[in-house]
């Protein structure tokens, strides 16, 4: 076997690599652009407002966002449970966002827990 790993750069088109990094945070979301520059943005944009929506309060998507239910559980159970559903979410309603990890910051003592999501680029999804 001693040779070498295949990159993630073997996988991916090289016009796609580029690595950015969404906080759970609302910080993205300040200034919502609604005619962002580029497809980039606007992908980083829709990934942001999926991580930071609560489900049910959207009107006319109402799967849209990660569940309610997960207040007030233990966090490594949260954890657990967010990330196989930020992994979902993120596929079913921005497919051009290309996934690295998911990771947490927490707060145990709030009990607060900040999504860190990894973009390791985006890509064109044609419409059949």
């Amino acid at each position: 076997m001693g040779g070498k790993n295949k990159r993630d750069a073997e996988r991916i088109p090289e016009k796609v690599m580029c690595m950015d990094i969404v906080r759970g945070d609302g910080k993205l979301l300040e200034k919502i652009d609604l005619a962002p520059a580029n497809v980039h943005q606007e992908v980083l944009q829709n990934v942001a407002i999926i991580i930071d929506t609560w489900e049910n309060t959207c009107p006319m998507l109402r799967a849209l966002g990660i569940p309610a239910q997960l207040i007030g559980r233990p966090l490594p159970v949260v954890k657990n449970i967010m990330v196989g559903q930020l992994y979902d979410q993120i596929e079913q309603y921005e497919p051009r966002a290309i996934l690295g990890d998911i990771t947490f910051e927490e707060n145990a003592f709030t009990g607060k827990l900040i999504p860190i999501i990894e973009i390791q680029g985006v890509q064109t999804v044609e419409d059949d």
